[in-house]
């Protein structure tokens, strides 16, 4: 079972040791220091949790910050053994998808187009995707991915 607590610092690091491959590839393309890329995420979001099992170990850790006025951007990095919880993954995501919509109905990022697991998970969730754009410090391809709004910014 998965268990959401408030992340610190330690959760990072812990999420950063044990990386999915697919997610150290997109970190490394898209800002090109993986550790640094979490903790800026981890420091930027006003709604930051790690996931973690039954024997404290951390999965990975999400959340959310203010990208302007009208778009927030959601992220989300995971742990080889957050792949051992597909269902509790599929009922957190259903649970707690609709409570974050509520919170912050205008979200957009980037997913690397190599990264299909986290593709098709983001394609479930309801997020609509551009083609390929080139993005991050090595330029490779990545897809935007949005919900709410239009894609562009529109102050309310």
């Amino acid at each position: 079972m998965i268990y959401l607590v408030r992340a610190r610092r330690r959760h990072c690091l812990e999420t950063v040791r044990g990386m999915r491959e697919a997610d150290r590839r997109e970190l490394a393309a898209s800002s090109g220091d993986v550790e640094m890329a979490v903790l800026r995420g981890w420091l930027s979001s006003i709604f930051c949790f790690a996931g973690v099992d039954e024997a404290g170990r951390t999965l990975g850790v999400f959340g959310v910050f203010r990208e302007d006025a009208h778009w927030w951007c959601p992220w989300l990095v995971g742990t080889d053994a957050l792949e051992e919880y597909p269902r509790d993954v599929a009922r957190l995501s259903v649970s707690l998808f609709p409570r974050l919509r509520e919170r912050f109905p205008n979200m957009r990022n980037y997913v690397d187009s190599r990264n299909g697991k986290s593709i098709r998970w983001l394609a479930r969730l309801g997020f609509s995707f551009s083609g390929p754009v080139p993005h991050g410090v090595a330029g490779l391809d990545f897809y935007m991915f949005w919900i709410g709004g239009e894609n562009e910014c529109v102050i309310r």
